[in-house]
């Protein structure tokens, strides 16, 4: 006589010790999938992730809300701990830190690979979400400045000419100016030009 399968074999734990993919994707798995392509330099396409993940385009439209909101959650995940750790690794106090610190940063961003293969692929997206108001990457990168700059103000190593949130909205703007239409246009970006602006917004003085 044949043996019927236990009931409990397609529970999750039986699923997860026989070594089988659960049915069960998640939200994160959805960002991470599409971080993994992205740094594969592949585009990213909800409708691969839902193909990959066995879950419906629906479904992973409802977790990321839209294609534009995953790539903001992709590229911030990048670039906060990139932008912390040139905070952390630039030595000095006041505006030769603060400058120091946007040159890592900037250096950092044009080297980075998978960057310049999104910028390739579809320049004018790429400018639109990298550099787009209000919300995503663009408006975080801003807190993290403000939040840099106000911090270096607080211990005395700088007199703000503005409001910090003010010097870094100017800064990062000018930056990703400055910067990501050198690298749209296939030259090299003028970081140093960059820096100067920098030094001559956080060097003046009292300004509005």
């Amino acid at each position: 006589m044949a043996v019927k399968e236990n009931s409990l074999v397609n529970t999750p734990l039986a699923i997860a010790l026989a070594g089988r993919k659960g049915p069960q994707a998640t939200p994160l798995d959805a960002f991470k999938l599409a971080r993994k392509h992205w740094l594969q330099g592949k585009r990213v396409s909800v409708g691969e992730l839902a193909k990959e993940l066995g879950v419906s385009r629906g479904k992973v439209y409802r977790w990321v809300g839209h294609k534009d909101l995953l790539l903001d959650e992709i590229l911030w995940s990048l670039a906060k701990p990139t932008f912390e750790q040139a905070v952390k690794d630039t030595p000095g106090n006041g505006v030769d830190h603060i400058v120091s610190v946007h040159r890592r940063f900037m250096n950092d961003i044009i080297s980075f690979k998978p960057l310049r293969q999104f910028i390739d692929h579809d320049p004018a997206y790429a400018l639109r979400v990298l550099t787009k108001g209000a919300v995503g990457t663009h408006e975080r990168i801003i807190k993290a400045a403000a939040l840099h700059i106000a911090q270096q103000a607080a211990q005395g190593y700088i007199q703000l000419p503005a409001s910090a949130d003010k010097l870094a909205e100017i800064i990062i703007r000018t930056n990703e100016a400055l910067f990501y239409n050198d690298m749209i246009c296939g030259q090299n970006p003028d970081i140093e030009r960059a820096c100067t602006v920098s030094r001559i917004l956080l060097s003046a003085g009292k300004i509005f």
